[in-house]
């Protein structure tokens, strides 16, 4: 079964056990939209789900939670341990946080950029000249440059890197 005919299944099923016709969701999506999604010939945007969830009175997280069960062939209790393992080695390695990671927002480029920066930084606080800095960092010049530390404050006068 695929994810949208899946999707509309489980919603069409929450709508009928909950006892509302078509008509009665149309403050989140029209009678025709709906019953389209519910056949699944249509995909349903994350907002208008989150509204239809709301009429039917239950989170999205759960409806998407018992299309994944379905798709999988597992009873919902099978599925609901194999998804508690998972989510507690995301959440002890670290993928899932309950605070906003501050750090994401600077990307996995970001974060290298910021490992080398620092590492440069050492080496030259150890006494390094830039190209052996280069060398041993596996970098090119033209990045040791940019992240060198200026000791006093001023413009500095690019090293020669062929030294």
């Amino acid at each position: 079964m695929e994810y949208l005919k899946a999707l509309g299944q489980v919603l069409k099923e929450i709508r009928v056990a909950t006892g509302l016709r078509r008509e009665d969701c149309a403050q989140a999506l029209s009678r025709d939209y709906l019953a389209s999604v519910e056949q699944g010939h249509q995909s349903i945007s994350v907002a208008k789900l989150k509204a239809l969830c709301e009429c039917l009175d239950v989170a999205p997280s759960l409806v998407l939670f018992s299309v994944e069960a379905r798709l999988a062939a597992l009873k919902l209790e099978d599925y609901q341990a194999s998804q508690d393992r998972l989510l507690g080695n995301y959440i002890r390695t670290g993928v899932f946080k309950s605070e906003p990671d501050t750090t994401a927002s600077t990307g996995v480029r970001g974060r290298r950029a910021e490992a080398t920066r620092t590492a440069i930084r050492s080496l030259q606080a150890e006494g390094l000249r830039k190209i052996d800095v280069a060398r041993k960092l596996g970098i090119g010049t033209t990045t040791v440059d940019r992240h060198w530390h200026r000791t006093d404050g001023s413009e500095e006068i690019p090293e020669k890197l062929s030294e």
